[in-house]
């Protein structure tokens, strides 16, 4: 019987999105509360008063933010949250003020209505993922709304650092790349920071 053919890299993706999602949700209400603290503990390093945050507010089964946007809003963080445009791929950022104001996006996440803020004043993103590699590679949900937006920040000198949050489950041994994809920086799971990677090392 001749050998199955390998899955093309979409379909690859496809399927690593749907484990991954298993994955997540196979986990308990006691483990993601848990998880969530230890983020927002590893993350300190980062929330510095001089700091501005590029962040998000998680939805689904993603490890939840909230403490850690919490930690940054008490640290003195200036925090920007993303909008998903009517039009396009590139997000706009908005900041997170001390009484913000709501909508949900179509996607049913709720967007901040804050003052806009260009993404090149952050001097961190913190990006949410489907699954990464030792190597810094992220799967995202599919949309190419962040790879879009990352882009031509990527090649800005000084450029801020990209770093992915997710459950420690969700490392795989290699994700599937393709040229546009947008390599991380670092990711932080409930168990720690991994190494950073420099430009070199992820080229």
């Amino acid at each position: 019987m001749a050998d199955a053919p390998e899955l093309d890299l979409p379909a690859r993706k496809t399927a690593l999105r749907a484990e991954l999602r298993r994955r997540r949700l196979a986990l308990s209400p006691r483990y993601r509360r848990q998880a969530a603290l230890a983020l927002a503990r590893h993350c300190r390093r980062w929330l510095r008063r001089e700091h501005t945050l590029a962040a998000y507010l998680s939805h689904g089964s993603e490890i939840d933010t909230r403490p850690l946007l919490s930690a940054a809003r008490a640290r003195g963080c200036r925090v920007l949250l993303p909008v998903v445009p009517a039009r396009g791929r590139r997000l706009r950022f908005t900041a997170l003020d001390a009484r913000p104001r709501w909508r949900a996006n179509r996607y049913g996440i709720p967007e901040c209505l804050g003052p806009r803020v260009p993404l090149s004043r952050a001097t961190h993103v913190l990006l949410p993922l489907l699954g990464f590699d030792a190597a810094g590679r992220r799967l995202g949900q599919g949309g190419g709304f962040y790879d879009a937006t990352l882009a031509a920040l990527r090649a800005r000198p000084g450029r801020a650092k990209l770093i992915g949050l997710a459950y420690a489950a969700q490392r795989l041994a290699e994700v599937p790349c393709e040229a546009w994809d947008q390599r991380l920086d670092a990711v932080v799971t409930e168990h720690g920071v991994s190494r950073v990677w420099t430009a070199q090392e992820a080229a």
